[in-house]
Parts: structure tokens; sequence; C-alpha cells
């Protein structure tokens, strides 16, 4: 249902330009050429697969800054080729789908899984442990009560940079039994209450202004249906059960903003710790630190290196900025400069870069 929202239009009557975010790797392919043969331009849908929070949070930063995206190579690092829309134009997305919330939940679980792991390492070798004893320790690491926060934080994340885009957004998640703890008989035991909530990170669907089930039916599996269970929108009611819905319930909503300024909020969830640790350390009176604008230095000298190497490797010839970039990915640097914000590695590039010239 989530690719629908290709058929959508802006209210000036041009077709909604659609960012796939898709963790699941390939969920959509299969019904790309379905919206091809009902006239929807494929250079207007551009899909991004990456099982990484970190990546989505970054595609939609580029997205809500209205930032140039690039056509990856075969080994999925971006070129300097710009996408673009079926005007011609630079993409920029009016819809950015997520689809796989519950792919993104797990893949940050593990990642954190992995680090704990490495955080018993270093405390079994801190207590002297050995043999079996070190490995018990270090196999059996899991999350602490602080690493569930910050799964948490992560999925609070993607909602809010999702509402502060000032782009129409979807997340797509599986769905689980809710579960509560119970005492039966002096035990505490874990129940479904039978109710279905996203399989993903949690309350991920507080912020959302509509969620919706999509669920078939057990008696006619071959119709979809949807449980609308909150759509603020007044498009749908609470408690509605809707056969074969369709995003294109909401096409007049999206035509009542024609007088609608763009609302971008600049400040993200960071941004807003940020200030609360800063106004935190005023009331204590903790003095700022002498170094911190250092970071901010650093990120400016890491603009004009990135615009340099760009520079450079856009002046060679064809066959030379083949072989720039192939000398840059056996150096073992990475090759989308764009994403790269290490003043050290970006030197390394450009001595590559400059040795090819």
């Amino acid at each position: 249902m989530a690719l629908q929202s290709a058929y959508l239009k802006n209210p000036d009557g041009s077709p909604f330009k659609v960012l796939y975010l898709d963790p699941e790797s390939g969920s959509v392919d299969d019904y790309l050429p379905t919206l091809a043969e009902n006239g929807v331009d494929m250079r207007n849908i551009l899909i991004a697969y990456t099982q990484s929070i970190t990546e989505v949070l970054e595609f939609i930063e580029r997205a809500k800054n209205g930032e140039d995206f690039y056509i990856p190579d075969d080994d999925g690092n971006e070129t300097d080729e710009v996408y673009l829309d079926s005007d011609g134009k630079p993409f920029r997305p009016d819809m950015i789908v997520v689809d796989g919330a519950s792919v993104l939940n797990l893949t940050t679980k593990t990642s954190i899984v992995e680090f704990s792991k490495k955080r018993a390492k270093v405390k079994a070798a801190a207590a002297g442990l050995t043999g079996d004893e070190k490995f018990v320790k270090i196999e059996g690491a899991g999350m602490e009560l602080k690493d569930y926060q910050t799964v948490n934080f992560k999925g609070q994340e993607l909602i809010l940079d999702l509402m502060g885009s000032g782009k129409h957004y979807i997340v797509t998640a599986r769905e689980t039994d809710e579960k509560i703890t119970k005492e039966i008989n002096g035990k505490e035991v874990t129940v479904a209450t039978g109710r279905k909530i996203p399989d993903g990170f949690k309350n991920m669907d507080y912020n959302a202004k509509t969620c919706i089930r999509m669920y078939r039916d057990e008696d006619d599996y071959t119709t979809v249906r949807a449980f609308v269970v909150k759509d603020r929108t007044g498009i749908h009611k609470a408690g509605d059960d809707i056969e074969d819905p369709s995003l294109l319930d909401y096409q007049d909503l999206i035509d009542k903003t024609s007088g609608n300024r763009e609302f971008v909020i600049k400040n993200t969830i960071h941004e807003a710790i940020k200030t609360e640790e800063r106004k935190y350390a005023e009331e204590i009176g903790v003095e700022q630190s002498e170094n911190e604008n250092e970071p901010k230095e650093n990120t400016n000298e890491a603009e004009v290196l990135r615009d340099k190497i760009t520079g450079m490797i856009n002046s060679l010839s064809p066959v030379l900025k083949q072989k720039a970039k192939k000398a840059v990915a056996d150096a073992g640097l990475p090759t989308a400069m764009r994403t790269v914000s290490d003043v050290k590695v970006l030197h390394q590039i450009l001595k590559v870069v400059q040795d090819i010239g």
C-alpha cells in the first residue's frame, strides 16, 4: 500500500516524487512493473536499500535539506551523477517511505548486542577471567537497561525526524502480539492481550498521525483489509474497517494544502538535547568547554576538502575518473566522499586523487 504514494499528486498536479527507503531489501521490486503499467514514471521513485537506521536518518536529513541524490554504482556507492526526476530536475522527494522499521529495530539491537560482547570482553579481562569463564562472560552478554533506552531513542528519532522533514511520510512495520505481565498462581507470566501492535521500536506509533493495521480475512484471503487504529487527518475514523484500502483517499487532503507554506522543523531531537544540556550546565554553574567550537571548525575543513576532491574528480577524463575511484577503493577508503566527515580520511582520499591527476 505504501507504494500507492506514487499515484498521488501535488496540489499543482505534478506527480509525487517518492524516496523509498527499503530495509526489507527488495520487498518492492516485484510491484514496480505494475506501477509502470499504470502510468507511473519510474524516474519519480528513488529506492535506497539499507538496513542501517543511521543511513536512513541521513537520507531523511538530505531530503529535508533539499540536497541532491546520486545514482549508485554496482557496489552501492554513490557516483557523481545526480539522480533526475521525470522533469529532468534534481530529485526532491514529496514522500518518504521507510519500509521496514522491524528490520531497523532488529539491526539496531544486534549491533548493540555485538557492542555488549566487546564491553563484556573488556570487563572479563579486567576481572582476570580465563577459559570457560571468559567465554561465558562474553557470549552471554546482552543488552543492558541503558541499551534498551538507546534503541527506544533511535525509534523516536526516526519518527520525529520524519515529522520535521517537511515531507509526507509512511513507516511500515511487521506486527506482533501485545503482551503484558500478569501474576498467575503466585508466578509472573507473560500473556498476549489479543491486540496486535507494530513490531518495531517501542511506542513508534505514538507520534504518528495515522496508524493503520493491514490484514487479510481468513475467509477471504485475496482481499486486503485495513483496520484504522487512529487517523488524526479525519479522512477515516478510528475503528473503521476498510476493504481494499487506498492511499488515494488522502488526495483531497493533499489538494487542500495548496495555500500552505512549507514548514520544516530546523532543530532535530539531537539539537534539542544539546540545548537542554547547555541550559542545565548553566544552571549548575559548569563552564562551557574551551574546545566546544573545534568540531565546527573540523566540519568546515571537511566541507572544503570534499569540494576540492569532487572538483578534481570531475575535471578528470572518464577513464581517469574511473581509475581514481578504483584507486580510492583499493586504498580501503570510502568512495562516497559526501558522507565522509573525518578530515584525516579526506586528506588521504585527496592524496590518492592527486596522484592519479
